[in-house]
């Protein structure tokens, strides 16, 4: 491995910023870039600075890349597209699939760099003359969910330093090495370009936009009118908190139609499936992945559910379940394993497509 360059996604975190010790002590020539995606301020933001400074102490080059226009166009265009859709977007997997790792990859070919690297908790194993994503070793942080989608181009490339420790390991190296600031950051939650709410964030972007629904009717899944909503894409396929309506039982979104600016209110019975619609699915290997039955997992971390493979065209493919459960909104993701590896996944559609 020596003499080999690598080029990681810095973020500023505990994650990338151990990931960027562990490659040098390994004997890699290690260079980082920071992504300025989505801040509207003129003075570089707290993040970017840290990196630079983790950087700086490592004795390592440090790199940024300003693709805000390219993060708008893209993912943010994407998040607001798939809420007037009627669907809920899952950013985090279109960012890895159509941003994070292109950026990288150019990056590393414009500096002549071999390796991609990032602080994710994964791994990548080569078999049967392929790569592929497999989990990471630490069950409550491991991120191969997220990255179904990369292809053989960038996963023969990627090397993830932290694939094989716990986060408790990761805080201890980064202490252990007296970058104490460093071991004691905060864990990232949610969505990186929206704080808290994603409400709040779409309401002005919408807005601004004149694109915001306005008010419609709460309806029964037989037609009823139930009451009045603020609007369809405040609201998601499964929902039970904050709907403002009181019938003495629990009740769920269990559809939105943002024809008619509809959202329809059930059983969580409605909302029970055995059978996800996935669109723009990929898979590592396909023979191997229609012909085995396969973990499939619509929630990080959550759900993981027996399943086959049938493949309806080339755009669609359906994912048949051994037992049912409650569906996942449409414009989420689904994994598919055997045992650790990702052998591919897709975008969740209605299964009435």
């Amino acid at each position: 491995m020596k003499g080999k360059k690598v080029l990681l996604g810095m973020s500023g975190g505990t994650d990338s910023s151990v990931a960027a010790m562990l490659l040098k002590e390994q004997g890699y020539e290690v260079a980082g870039v920071t992504f300025r995606m989505f801040d509207k301020n003129d003075e570089e933001p707290e993040f970017i600075s840290e990196a630079k400074k983790l950087t700086e102490s490592l004795a390592i080059p440090h790199y940024v890349m300003d693709i805000r226009k390219e993060f708008e166009q893209s993912v943010i265009q994407h998040f607001e597209n798939e809420y007037l859709a009627g669907r809920t977007p899952h950013p985090c997997v279109f960012c890895n699939n159509h941003i994070k790792w292109e950026y990288l990859a150019q990056k590393a070919d414009e500096l002549g760099f071999d390796h991609l690297a990032t602080g994710h908790y994964a791994r990548t194993i080569h078999q049967n003359g392929k790569y592929f994503i497999a989990r990471g070793k630490d069950p409550d942080k491991e991120q191969s969910f997220f990255l179904w989608g990369l292809p053989q181009k960038y996963l023969k490339r990627i090397i993830f330093p932290l694939g094989e420790l716990k986060k408790t390991e990761v805080r201890d190296i980064a202490a252990n090495r007296d970058f104490k600031k460093v071991a004691g950051k905060k864990d990232s939650m949610g969505i990186c370009f929206v704080p808290n709410d994603y409400r709040p964030f779409l309401k002005q972007r919408l807005a601004d936009q004149q694109l915001l629904p306005g008010p419609g009717n709460f309806v029964s899944t037989t037609g009823d009118v139930l009451g009045r909503h603020k609007g369809y894409v405040y609201y998601t396929i499964g929902q039970r908190r904050g709907l403002g309506i009181h019938l003495n039982k629990a009740l769920y979104v269990t559809a939105i139609r943002p024809q008619t600016n509809e959202v329809v209110i059930g059983n969580q019975e409605d909302l029970m499936t055995n059978r996800i619609l996935l669109k723009d699915y990929h898979l590592v290997d396909s023979e191997t992945a229609l012909t085995s039955e396969l973990i499939v997992r619509i929630r990080y971390r959550k759900q993981a559910t027996p399943a086959t493979l049938r493949v309806l065209n080339e755009k669609y493919l359906e994912v048949k379940l051994s037992e049912s459960i409650v569906r996942e909104a449409a414009g989420q993701t689904a994994t598919f394993y055997l045992d650790d590896i990702v052998l591919g996944g897709g975008w969740i559609v209605d299964n009435e497509q």
